[in-house]
């Protein structure tokens, strides 16, 4: 797949600048934390497709 045909990617960077906007310093983000952050990050994108729905239909809208 081509990168034009990615629609959306979290990245270790992205947990980090997260982390450090909390004021969580970079070295608190550990492999196990990064882990436990995934498993969270995909039980919350379980339902993705009932968001890229609603996204498709306020796009057509605007």
């Amino acid at each position: 797949m081509a990168d034009s045909d990615t629609i959306f990617v979290l990245s270790k960077v992205d947990v980090i600048d997260c982390a450090r906007e909390m004021g969580i310093p970079e070295e608190a983000i550990t492999d196990d934390i990064l882990a436990q952050v995934k498993k969270g990050v995909e039980w919350g994108l379980e339902c993705w497709s009932d968001v890229v729905k609603e996204a498709i239909n306020m796009a057509l809208k605007s």
